[in-house]
């Protein structure tokens, strides 16, 4: 770097320092510091400004198990949404015009603690969560982007985000990141990156190294209940494999997925969580797959063509493991020496590989029962990642490389785990239908088996190979995305508004929809319900109907429900995807399609209540005696197993609850706008205490005087 060039760095970097130790002059972050969430499908992610490490949380509020969503905290800088991109180069200069024979950085470096943002992250939403009013109490939640359906011209996603930075080898990386809600698309995140050199020097053996896996994520699905006691599963535990590097394969998918634990006795594949019949808490695939690689740099994008032998290096394992040795490389750089193919020499991929790449081996084929089998695999502070490189191209100034990944989680619903573990638990469980292996299902010919594997075992874990066929439709279709331009059919537009009340004749179900019923595809509408929110109880379709559903507002009452029972409902616009159209896949073509499920968040749930009447002998106590162990509790779904119902009220009546020594304990003014007879109380006290084990005595007075007593017992 030229003397001129060098004073103008420092400058840079001098200010960006001055953002960095006094925030508070500023009303916002400085851009190297902002973030962005994406959580409009099933994989939930936060993208930093810089390209760099944050951390994220989304269990808090709503984070819905039934949709089984993947969270990814961040921590690490993998490939979810373009963290960590690492550049290489050889013969490259740095800001103090120092020659490095190899040069790789990520986003942030010792140049560049907080990077380089160029254009400031936005992140924009199709659609805002639907206006929901549940027992006259609104739903609310922070909205988690902009709303501006104008900012998404052709594009069909329900999410964008885009951020831009400027790598220290002078090469600028442009990124978007894409979500759909549609029902066929709703597993899988596209993150497409543009690369330009910005700066005045020729990039020699220029690469793009990535990496991932799903060991920073957490599961909106498997902790309600909780795991027993050694029943948890680790998210490093894994296999890991890609397919792409052979010739014959049609796609570029590198995936991971459940490994069995070898130093635990039993066969862990999948998770089981034997005390809860069997379920199966981690059957799903984390995976990535390269959609576009440019074959060479370019200026005109209509010169970009994909080579599907790019990413020419792909391996896997722990990175201390790696068994490098300096003598003998030419640039004495272990990370280097990884991103050029090097480890292949020693872990090479079976079979008839491509012409010219370096394709390590795959975990899962090594004929090892153990994950941790193979030359950079280990069972102690394992973190395999699932790594490839792209390149090396010569890279001029002013021209353009261009690549396309789908990040995704896909496998075995949450449904068909439960039910395959309930089967393998009581001996009843049979193979899948239409395994290309007889033994080993859709896993690799030579897949090793757990050692103390039974036969049942082996079934249940064929059940989770169903997964890799679920992996590759998904990355067929993201494939298929960006083929057409990311214009496949869009979801339809959520309900509007809905309001959701206990009455005495039922739960009251009012919603509106106006832009849905307005568009060509509309199909009509579904109502789901659930009892409880925990995983093992699903939502229930109670309501169907067609395109000739219109209505300025639509009224259905479930009369169906437990009195005082907790429900959970969302309703969904249906419409359906026209069997002639060109941008939709051919398997998706004539088929109904719903809108976003996370957009109307079932945070609050209903009571339904029971008719009211005025004759105060008529009320009733329950439980009593009351019980934290009733097993009425668990089939009324309460989330929260404290509660004392009281039914048969009067629409407005005052209850004061005393100690049997007279000491009052709390006071409850039922007065129900809709006459309903019920009334729930959580046990807390007016102090903001739990009520201890007792007898109560329960003083219910009408406006008019009127009073009755009666007692409950609370037993712990």
């Amino acid at each position: 770097m030229h003397k001129t060039n060098f004073l103008m760095f420092r400058l840079w970097f001098c200010a960006l320092g001055l953002l960095a130790i006094a925030p508070a002059a500023w009303a916002q972050k400085a851009p190297e510091l902002e973030t962005a969430l994406i959580k409009v499908n099933r994989i939930w992610t936060g993208v930093t400004a810089n390209g760099g490490k944050a951390s994220f949380d989304y269990r808090a509020g709503f984070f819905p198990n039934d949709f089984d969503i993947i969270g990814v905290r961040g921590q690490e800088q993998d490939l979810w949404a373009g963290a960590g991109l690492k550049l290489a180069a050889t013969n490259w200069r740095d800001p103090i015009d120092t020659l490095h024979a190899v040069a790789i950085y990520g986003p942030t470096n010792d140049f560049m603690p907080n990077g380089k943002v160029t254009e400031r992250i936005s992140s924009y939403l199709r659609y805002t969560y639907t206006e929901q009013e549940i027992d006259f109490k609104p739903v609310t939640l922070d909205l988690f982007g902009i709303h501006d359906p104008a900012k998404f011209g052709d594009l069909t996603c329900d999410q964008l985000v885009q951020a831009t930075t400027e790598n220290i080898l002078g090469v600028q990386v442009k990124r978007r990141i894409m979500g759909w809600s549609q029902t066929f698309n709703d597993d899988y995140l596209i993150l497409d990156v543009e690369f330009t050199n910005t700066g005045a020097d020729t990039l020699t053996d220029f690469y793009i190294s990535v990496e991932s896996n799903g060991a920073n994520t957490y599961r909106s699905n498997g902790t309600r209940p909780a795991p027993g006691t050694g029943e948890n599963f680790s998210t490093v535990t894994t296999w890991q494999h890609y397919y792409g590097g052979r010739v014959g394969d049609s796609l570029r998918v590198f995936y991971e997925y459940s490994a069995d634990d070898p130093a635990v006795p039993g066969d862990l594949m999948g998770a089981p969580v034997t005390s809860q019949n069997g379920r199966l808490i981690n059957p799903k695939f984390v995976w990535y797959s390269i959609l576009h690689a440019s074959e060479k740099p370019y200026t005109d994008p209509a010169d970009d063509r994909d080579d599907f032998l790019q990413p020419k290096v792909t391996y896997m394992g722990t990175a201390t493991k790696f068994p490098y040795n300096s003598e003998g490389d030419e640039y004495g750089d272990k990370n280097f020496w990884a991103l050029r193919g090097a480890y292949s020499e020693f872990f090479p991929m079976s079979g008839n590989t491509w012409p010219g790449t370096f394709h390590a081996g795959n975990t899962d084929e090594t004929g090892n029962s153990s994950y941790a089998g193979h030359p950079a695999g280990t069972m102690q502070a394992n973190n395999s990642k699932m790594y490839c490189t792209f390149g090396p191209y010569l890279f001029h100034p002013g021209e353009k490389l261009h690549l396309v990944f789908a990040n995704g989680f896909s496998g075995l619903d949450v449904r068909t785990a439960k039910e395959v573990g309930a089967k393998w638990k009581s001996g009843a469980l049979e193979d899948p239908p239409g395994m290309p292996n007889p033994r080993t299902g859709f896993f690799p010919e030579n897949f090793a088996f757990p050692v103390d594997a039974t036969e049942m075992d082996r079934r249940k874990d064929r059940w989770v190979s169903t997964g890799i066929d679920s992996v590759m439709k998904s990355a067929w279709r993201a494939k298929w995305n960006f083929d057409h331009d990311y214009r496949i059919p869009a979801a339809p537009p959520p309900v509007e508004k809905v309001t959701i009340t206990g009455l005495g004749t039922g739960v009251e179900i009012r919603w509106s929809a106006p832009e849905a019923e307005s568009r060509a595809d509309f199909a009509g509408y579904r109502i789901m319900r659930r009892l409880s929110n925990l995983d093992t109880l699903f939502f229930e379709e109670i309501y169907s109907s067609g395109l000739e559903d219109k209505a300025a507002e639509h009224l259905y009452v479930d009369q169906k429900v437990l009195i005082g029972a907790q429900y959970y409902y969302y309703v969904q616009v249906k419409a359906r995807i026209a069997a002639d159209d060109p941008l939709a896949d051919p398997l998706s073509r004539g088929r109904i399609i719903f809108s976003s499920r996370v957009l109307q968040p079932t945070i609050n749930w209903i009571n339904p209540p029971h008719f009211s009447q005025n004759d105060l002998t008529r009320i009733r106590i329950v439980p009593n005696p009351y019980n934290i162990n009733d097993p009425l509790l668990v089939k009324q779904g309460w989330t929260d197993q404290r509660g004392i119902q009281f039914y048969n009220l009067p629409g407005q009546v005052s209850i004061r609850i005393f100690t049997e020594s007279g000491d009052l304990v709390q006071t409850i003014e039922h007065n129900s706008p809709v006459n309903a007879g019920y009334e729930i109380w959580d046990m807390i006290t007016r102090n903001q205490q739990v009520i201890s084990s007792g007898l109560y005595v329960v003083v219910f007075e009408k406006p008019n005087g009127e009073t009755a007593f009666q007692k409950f017992m609370v037993v712990r």
